[in-house]
């Protein structure tokens, strides 16, 4: 944990893919997640020791590598040949790396099996090229030999007997082969996974299992089961349909011969009551439904409604698929069948009469609620949000000029269970310092949630973003999606995202900054109208940005005026501090920057081009967040 801290900034999560081992697909575990990668570690990789002696490198112990979330990870697993993850352990002076899984290994010294050769066989610690005496196959790197027959093994096939009788094929005996039979699918029949150099087979049945399940066969009965009441028996190979989720993807069913019920290995213990972050109420598992047309609330295809799946008491008509509800992302992976449903009142306002409130953040004065058109000055602001209030709803204090706030934003829940990290968080009226958005890493001033030890704190447009998240730019529903291998681009910017919004129906994925950018903008290069944020264009027009005065790509994201035909980057209409309204506080202040003469950045030394700037102690000025960093850090 230690490693850990020093590289990524983590808090305690429930995930499914691990960064440092990169396992973890099937099962939730606890562990950490960084807020800027969104990567998640199990605890025990997290733990892991900084230093190992492995046999494999006798001649040097081996050190902790951790690689940060902008960095690419390069090179192999000299055991295993997989990618290294994002930890894993090195020589620092020799070309030898492991991953995390290979070195928690137990390493065998000395094989001795008659069967396979009559002496026995020890491991050669060095990656040399030799030729399988057993598979015959040639390979490169760490053999089993004989010192009095001078031939090499793998480690598989030495161990490996030449016919097995197994649990869950007791009909024939299972021959090692070291060939995959061209009538077979190359699959092991219980796992699916690739069959490699060594297998087992029944050549009557066309039976094949790998290595892994040839060792730890699942069980043939299961008993006290938290699905159904009876005992039920493993009958391999048979296409059929789970009665508990409704899905055919796995050909091996634990059935009960008196219920004609058949189910998945892995929806045996199914929860019966959970939380989802696509639906405000927790919902309950069922193993049938009423007849009629249901769909999913995640996938929006078809539930067969004679076989389980979850549904919302309170929400009559919406239901989901147990695969679907219960998948990472999805579900925390809490079991709520013991927990007391939350009923706490999460209003931030209370209604006074029509068209006027009392809102938490100003509780000394009422509001009420003015149409847009009553909104003559451009430059009003709303408390909460911080950004200008244009042709929207508002609420307006009645008895000073203290307090304004958008509809939307005096309709903000005070406790909410975010979408990013499923963690409770509280509304905060105002925050007086710029703090740094958790989600989209904006720089930002006004009211925010945040959880209990302040390691999580997001803007209110960072808060109100729910699944499923529909925005006007695509047509399909978008989802939060964390990335923890080859990042997806960003279809608003084109750059690199590893939190973003995509969708479950296409490659369409936007960076959480961009799901947030504000519809319409105001800007001094067009001080008679207001800029509309356009979603590209699928035409090869030439366009130039109003303010740097260079290219504009049409297929990206832009600003331009309706009336004017005038065009501006994202970046240069908004800069990097449009979330924080301009005023003063003792450390920063940020001015508009629609003066006669620009100021000098001191970060870039160029004349501050974007629509804010920071003021720093009223000495230095930044035109961006880079150049406040960049100038840090020297200073530092």
């Amino acid at each position: 944990m230690e490693v850990l801290d020093k590289v990524y900034s983590t808090y305690r999560a429930r995930g499914l893919k691990c960064a440092a081992c990169n396992l973890g697909a099937n099962f939730y575990s606890d562990g950490y997640r960084c807020f800027r990668s969104g990567f998640f570690f199990h605890e025990e990789c997290a733990d892991s020791k900084q230093e190992v002696f492995n046999p494999y490198h006798p001649q040097h112990t081996l050190k902790m590598k951790l690689v940060s979330e902008i960095e690419d990870v390069h090179g192999e697993c000299k055991l295993c040949r997989g990618k290294l993850p994002k930890m894993y352990y090195h020589c620092l002076l020799c070309d030898f790396a492991i991953d995390l899984i290979c070195a928690r290994k137990s390493v065998i010294k000395k094989i001795q099996d008659p069967e396979n050769h009559e002496h026995p066989l020890y491991l050669v610690p060095e990656m040399t090229i030799f030729t399988c005496h057993i598979c015959e196959l040639l390979d490169d790197r760490f053999p089993y030999g004989c010192h009095l027959c001078e031939l090499s093994f793998h480690k598989d096939c030495a161990e490996s007997p030449t016919e097995i009788f197994y649990s869950c094929h007791p009909y024939h005996p299972l021959k090692r082969l070291t060939r995959v039979p061209s009538y077979t699918d190359g699959k092991c029949c219980l796992c699916g996974s690739k069959l490699h150099t060594v297998f087992y087979h029944c050549s009557i049945c066309n039976f094949s299992v790998d290595l892994d399940c040839s060792k730890s066969p699942p069980p043939v009965t299961l008993f006290d089961l938290k699905a159904h009441g009876h005992h039920l028996t493993l009958l391999p190979q048979r296409t059929f349909l789970c009665n508990a989720c409704g899905m055919s993807d796995d050909p091996n069913p634990y059935v009960c011969i008196l219920c004609n019920f058949m189910i998945h290995r892995s929806c045996i213990n199914i929860p019966h009551i959970i939380k989802i972050n696509r639906h405000v109420h927790r919902i309950r598992y069922y193993q049938r439904f009423n007849a009629g047309d249901w769909k999913c609330g995640v996938c929006q295809k078809e539930i067969i409604w004679t076989c389980g799946a979850y549904s919302c008491l309170k929400c009559p008509g919406l239901a989901f698929h147990v695969k679907c509800a219960t998948k990472f992302g999805i579900w925390d992976g809490t079991e709520h069948e013991d927990l007391n449903e939350d009923t706490t009142d999460s209003k931030s306002y209370k209604v006074i009469e029509e068209g006027v409130i009392k809102h938490f953040s100003h509780e000394k004065h009422t509001l009420k609620l003015k149409e847009a058109s009553d909104a003559n000055d451009e430059w009003v602001w709303c408390n909460m949000c911080t950004y200008p209030i244009f042709f929207s709803s508002f609420y307006d204090c009645m008895e000073c000029d203290e307090f304004i706030v958008h509809q939307k934003c005096a309709y903000l829940p005070k406790i909410i269970k975010d979408s990013f990290y499923m963690l409770p968080l509280t509304l905060v009226s105002k925050f007086d310092a710029i703090y740094i958005c958790s989600a989209c890493h904006n720089f930002f001033r006004g009211s925010a949630y945040r959880n209990d030890d302040n390691h999580v704190c997001l803007d209110v447009r960072c808060g109100f973003i729910s699944e499923p998240f529909v925005h006007e730019s695509h047509p399909h529903s978008l989802y939060i999606n964390y990335s923890t291998g080859d990042n997806k681009n960003c279809n608003a910017c084109g750059s690199k995202a590893t939190t973003f919004l995509s969708c479950e129906e296409c490659e369409f994925a936007l960076h959480i900054k961009c799901s947030t950018l504000p519809k319409m903008v105001k800007h001094k290069n067009d001080k008679d109208h207001l800029l509309s944020l356009c979603y590209g264009e699928k035409r090869s027009m030439k366009y130039w940005c109003e303010v740097c005065e260079e290219d504009l790509h049409p297929n990206k994201w832009f600003y331009s005026c309706d009336y004017c035909a005038i065009t501006f980057h994202i970046k240069c209409t908004l800069g990097d501090f449009i979330w924080i309204k301009p005023g003063e506080d003792k450390r920063f202040s940020v001015i508009s920057n629609n003066h006669i003469n620009r100021l000098v950045c001191d970060g870039c030394k160029s004349r501050c081009k974007f629509s804010s700037i920071l003021k720093f102690f009223e000495e230095y000025t930044f035109c961006s967040v880079k150049c406040f960093n960049n100038f840090s850090g020297k200073r530092s």
